[in-house]
């Protein structure tokens, strides 16, 4: 599978589907590998799955792995993390797993270019999208492995295409995009613009005219959250590489 962008050339991410991705790493609530902590992220590396995780900057430029914006659901802090410094986040631990939010390095360490690592840029209207990307760009340095970013956000996949073209890129595909058809249309602007390399889309959209016109095209297509059976049956037929969690995929423990 594969693209021609005419501003970088041709563009092939075979690895983009050769795992099925565990979303927040192979993680399990209450224990210590919870959603995007390093023993869930060892974990899915182990089982031989990619990882996909979500990543924010901290006040001070350090991209955390970490998917809400406030402390309040995963760790025994409260409040938004919006102005906190990543030494300030360090004192809060993350659910039950005995320690605070890892930085994407620690992750890139501990992947070790073993299985492709899929990092999602958490933002929001007012996040400084220069940072936060040259921030993540950042930590790509030096690191031989198989790395795609995506986002909600198109603005993430602009900066990466203009900035970092070598970069795997893609945009994340949910309600809000495809059941309003003025944002439908403003999706269009934007893979016209951003020429991103694949889709994520929700599974509980699929199918849509729009991935199945992508999946024509010989683009891939990854579908998330797959988290049972049933829906891994539709992820099977109408996508090409699946973002699950337990049981789907792995079964139940």
């Amino acid at each position: 599978m594969g693209q021609i962008d005419k501003e970088t050339g041709p563009r092939s991410f075979p690895w983009l589907t050769k795992h099925d991705i565990a979303h927040r790493g192979l993680h399990t609530a209450g224990t210590p590998a919870e959603e995007n902590t390093l023993p869930a992220i060892a974990a899915a590396v182990e089982a031989g799955y990619g990882v996909e995780i979500d990543v924010r900057a901290t006040v001070d430029g350090i991209i955390v792995v970490f998917h809400d914006d406030t402390l309040d659901r995963m760790t025994d802090g409260q409040g938004s993390m919006k102005k906190l410094g990543f030494a300030q986040m360090q004192k809060f631990i993350v659910g039950a797993s005995g320690a605070p939010a890892p930085s994407l390095p620690d992750v890139l360490e501990l992947v070790d270019e073993r299985r492709p690592v899929f990092v999602e840029i958490k933002s929001s209207k007012d996040t400084d999208i220069q940072m936060v990307c040259a921030g993540v760009r950042h930590c790509f340095e030096g690191y031989g492995g198989d790395v795609a970013v995506m986002s909600f956000d198109p603005r993430v996949t602009a900066w990466f295409r203009k900035y970092m073209p070598r970069f795997a890129r893609g945009i994340v595909v949910g309600r809000e995009f495809l059941l309003n058809w003025r944002n439908r249309t403003a999706l269009s602007f934007w893979l016209r613009r951003t020429k991103p390399d694949f889709l994520a889309c929700d599974v509980n959209l699929l199918p849509n005219s729009l991935c199945d016109r992508w999946r024509k095209s010989g683009k891939p297509l990854l579908t998330w959250t797959v988290k049972d059976q049933k829906m891994e049956s539709i992820a099977r037929q109408h996508a090409d590489a699946l973002i699950f969690e337990r049981p789907a995929v792995v079964g139940s423990e």
